[in-house]
């Protein structure tokens, strides 16, 4: 075979392979979308991930409501006297 032979049977696009005119990004946009139907979980973590920083938000949020009532404040202060008398 020679060069130009060599050269023209590489560049012969494959059967069921994209043809050149597809644009890199359409090719990438599949990709993507095979990897999401093989992954069903695929960005599980992150939603997890997000439920845990708002449950940990909001339970700060009850806290911070709660520390700054007056019992508790009462209480807490009381805790603190007795600790330092000792």
């Amino acid at each position: 075979m020679s060069p130009t032979q060599i050269t023209r049977q590489r560049s012969a696009p494959r059967p069921g392979s994209p043809s050149p005119a597809v644009s890199r990004q359409t090719r990438g946009s599949a990709v993507r979308a095979r990897l999401r139907a093989a992954e069903p979980d695929l960005g599980a973590t992150t939603v997890e991930y997000a439920m845990v920083v708002l449950a940990a938000a909001a339970f700060g949020g009850v806290m911070a409501a709660v520390l700054a009532s007056g019992q508790v404040r009462e209480l807490l202060a009381a805790i603190v006297t007795k600790a330092l008398s000792v």
